[in-house]
């Protein structure tokens, strides 16, 4: 029978052997990474690979619905994407811009439209009937707020257009706001999703940006990740909808002129003109009067009375 003196150093000797095998099993040489916890990126490559093809499709289809819409090329392309506080975002915009706020049901929380202001009154203006042409940065007025409303319903359309196999969404413009240090929709620390899109229309180039609450759009880009359709679908020829009226225009007051075509005369016919003369009208012209919004012909009509007056019937819409 062995003795406690002989055991023990046994015990010892079996502790002294497997300590260099614990140690030989500890990573060596490793350092503790730094993680910024003020942007955190929970989607995981795949994910963020989706979403950037979704984004692809929906700037394509966006660009040429907006060409058509307003009858000029429209360039737009997919700039930054990326993740930030919502007190990051509002310093990182200019001040003044166009801030429509708005929700997208069932989704929570409040998300932005941002159109900086040299590419939103160029709209405006070509909205106008004028040629786009790009001006000096200026808060807008209610009038064209109210017209620019109709490009950002377009914008939120086909963003609700590109999301329809995930989740039907409906868009509702809440408010709208020019300075971003007065916004308060979300806190400071809520983490946005920020999507930043580069505008060109003829001489004009600005950005526009999405800003969305992350937590509201995380379950839509996982749900899109999981989904085993084929993300590469053939894109459907953009169609124009039809124009929503906005009620705020309907007591602005527009002049209206009908104007004769142009009459050929002499510059010697002109000088020997004196009242009472008269000048020979071709009745063919009478078929051919422009009416005038401004300096932009719109309609074509013909001469007549109605209640003993003066008077033009329109016969079509001018494709200038």
């Amino acid at each position: 029978m062995d003795s406690p003196e002989t055991t023990q150093p046994l015990e010892a000797a079996n502790v002294e052997q497997n300590v260099p095998e614990l140690v030989a099993s500890e990573p060596l040489g490793s350092a503790p990474k730094a993680f910024d916890f003020r942007h955190p990126s929970f989607l995981s490559s795949g994910e963020w690979r989706k979403l950037r093809i979704e984004l692809d499709e929906f700037v394509e289809s966006l660009g040429a619905l907006l060409s058509t819409y307003l009858r000029l090329e429209f360039g737009l392309q997919l700039g930054k994407l990326q993740t930030l506080s919502f007190n990051e975002f509002t310093a990182s915009v200019p001040s003044p811009t166009q801030l429509a706020l708005f929700k997208l049901d069932p989704l929570r929380g409040i998300s932005l439209l941002e159109i900086r202001p040299v590419i939103g009154m160029a709209m405006v203006d070509r909205l106008l009937g004028g040629p786009g042409q790009p001006t000096a940065p200026r808060n807008l007025t209610d009038m064209e707020t109210a017209l620019l409303d109709q490009v950002v319903e377009l914008i939120l359309g086909e963003w609700r257009k590109q999301w329809a196999r995930v989740q039907d969404l409906h868009p509702e413009i809440l408010g709208h706001e020019n300075n971003p240090k007065f916004l308060q929709s979300s806190s400071g620390d809520t983490l946005m999703l920020v999507i930043t899109l580069e505008a060109r229309m003829g001489e004009c180039v600005d950005q526009i940006q999405l800003a969305f609450p992350y937590s509201a759009v995380e379950p839509l880009i996982k749900t899109l990740a999981q989904n085993a359709a084929p993300t590469a679908a053939p894109v459907p020829a953009p169609q124009v909808p039809a124009i929503k009226w906005n009620q705020a225009l309907n007591e602005i007051p527009i002049t209206l002129t009908a104007q004769w075509p142009a009459i050929k005369m002499s510059t010697r016919a002109l000088l020997t003109l004196r009242p009472g003369e008269i000048i020979d009208l071709d009745p063919a012209h009478s078929e051919q009067i422009e009416l005038r919004i401004g300096n932009v012909a719109k309609f074509k009509a013909r001469l007549g009375t109605h209640e003993s007056k003066w008077a033009v019937q329109i016969t079509e819409i001018s494709k200038t």
